[in-house]
């Protein structure tokens, strides 16, 4: 983790300088890792946050656990790094796109069994019984998992579908591309999980009114609508022994502990990777509830572990990564790529809702993925000649 945040000072301080420029066809391409000072300040709110996460180790409660924790946030980030670097020539894309395509079908295959013989092959989960039919949970051995990874590569394919050109030779490759978002879309909806499903569409909607598509907003409202009706009540609405929805409830009552131990340790927490064994000597109200249990909500969560600076540098982070995805992405307007990288921006988007109501930002599996595809982004929009 230290060095992280010495890589990331010294990120921070090389976009102070500009680098070359190369025209390739009249499109102009960045030859350096950045874009000059512009991304100086996203880098240094990356560095930072690292550095809080490493304070928190030293001022936890439970200083074995934080150990652990400070791993599992430097490793996903310097996978990051790595795929920034490693996929930006295009031969190296070429090669993401094989290995990221056969890995779907790979789950397209072992949950499709699982549907089918009620257990995968790849690790033997068994899918799960609910009032509205059987969950898959593929390979990845819980739903919200599975999901986390589908709302990450659906709008990939999709836009991937949307952006090749009308021409004879590329009809064949937009449709395939549209067949695997639309087999990504069975999969999403066979987990039975409200929360991934709403974060795709709102991260949709953004994207449609981002690049004025109001007819396909319009299209995508109806079609919501006629999935909706369709859809069983017992995906809709999940109540509980007392009649009530037993989802949204759990998730106020998680998230009032969760704002008991950021109140109580506002600075640094009680240590990253903490929160399930801290929150219940600050919990004020003590409800019956899911005790035991992780906050469910993966920002209020990093609060709690490390403080109020700490996830504010955080989600500056985010907000600038986001800011420079469309900036890029704005550069390659009209193009196929515009729409292959916003299709990135959009499953990354997705991630984000999704954390809101779920543990996917403390998810090793699911970290990992979100962390590997924002670097598969960056390395997008800083190719270098192959």
């Amino acid at each position: 983790m230290g060095a992280l945040v010495l890589w990331g000072l010294g990120k921070w301080s090389a976009t102070r300088k500009q680098h070359p420029v190369l025209d390739l066809g009249g499109a102009k391409v960045n030859a350096g890792c950045s874009v000059g000072g512009k991304d100086r300040l996203m880098w240094g709110s990356l560095a930072v946050f690292c550095l809080i996460v490493l304070l928190s180790f030293f001022f936890s409660e439970y200083p074995k656990q934080s150990f652990r924790g400070i791993f599992k946030i430097a490793k996903p980030i310097l996978v990051f790094i790595m795929a920034a670097s490693l996929f930006r020539t295009g031969k190296a894309q070429s090669r993401f796109d094989v290995a990221f395509l056969i890995t779907f079908l790979i789950v397209t295959l072992d949950s499709s069994v699982q549907y089918a013989f009620g257990r995968d092959v790849l690790r033997g989960f068994p899918a799960q019984a609910s009032s509205a039919g059987l969950r898959l949970v593929g390979p990845f051995g819980d739903f919200g998992k599975m999901g986390a990874y589908l709302i990450l590569i659906i709008p990939v394919f999709l836009l991937q579908g949307w952006s090749k050109p009308v021409t004879k030779g590329m009809r064949r490759d937009s449709l395939y591309a549209l067949l695997l978002a639309a087999a990504g879309f069975v999969l999403l909806y066979l987990t039975r999980c409200r929360g991934p499903v709403l974060a795709l569409v709102v991260s949709f909607f953004a994207l449609a009114l981002y690049k004025r598509w109001f007819k396909a907003i319009g299209i995508g409202f109806l079609l919501f609508l006629a999935i909706l009706a369709i859809t069983p009540r017992g995906m809709i609405i999940h109540l509980d022994a007392e009649s009530k929805e037993q989802s949204i409830i759990e998730r106020l009552e998680l998230a009032k502990r969760a704002f008991d131990v950021i109140k109580a340790r506002p600075w640094l927490g009680t240590g990253i990777n903490t929160y399930n064994v801290a929150h219940e000597k600050y919990d004020t109200t003590q409800n019956w509830r899911v005790r035991g249990y992780y906050a469910h909500n993966g920002y209020l969560q990093l609060a709690a572990e490390i403080g109020i600076p700490g996830i504010f540098f955080f989600i500056l982070f985010l907000i600038l990564f986001f800011k420079r995805g469309l900036r890029e992405a704005k550069a390659a307007r009209g193009s196929p790529e515009e729409l292959e990288q916003l299709g990135i921006l959009t499953g990354l988007l997705a991630f984000l809702l999704y954390a809101m109501a779920d543990t996917n930002l403390q998810s090793p599996q699911s970290l990992m993925s979100f962390w590997f595809m924002a670097g598969v982004l960056m390395a997008r929009q800083k190719p270098q000649l192959p």
